[in-house]
């Protein structure tokens, strides 16, 4: 945290001891941090909703949205780091055999059809 100058010498001159402000300080400091660590996180979550909702919309306008599976951009997302299975998916989201196995066939439907 950036002090302007009179709160510094406020802190300096205050009747504590040195100990004191030096703790006072360091806490100030880390609440500072704290709060530029909770505003970097938040700004990372925002942009991470973007890429998943246009991963979405993306998803939407190439199925039937009345069968695309809620997971899809979510499993998208997952296909570029990895390869995926069925037992990686079932995992991953706690479905069932089936439900992973049409995800997966969604997913590659989807795929082929941007490589397309």
């Amino acid at each position: 945290m950036v002090f302007s100058e009179q709160e510094l010498r406020k802190i300096i001159q205050a009747p504590i001891s040195i100990d004191m402000k030096i703790d006072l300080i360091e806490q100030l400091h880390y609440q500072d941090v704290q709060k530029t660590v909770s505003e970097t996180q938040q700004s990372i979550l925002e942009v991470i909703e973007k890429v998943l909702s246009s991963e979405r919309m993306k998803v939407n306008t190439m199925l039937d949205s009345k069968r695309v599976d809620p997971f899809l951009p979510d499993t998208l997302v997952l296909a570029k780091k990895k390869e995926l299975t069925v037992p990686c998916l079932q995992r991953t989201f706690k479905i069932g055999y089936n439900r992973a196995n049409q995800l997966l066939a969604q997913c590659e439907q989807v795929m082929n059809g941007e490589k397309e």
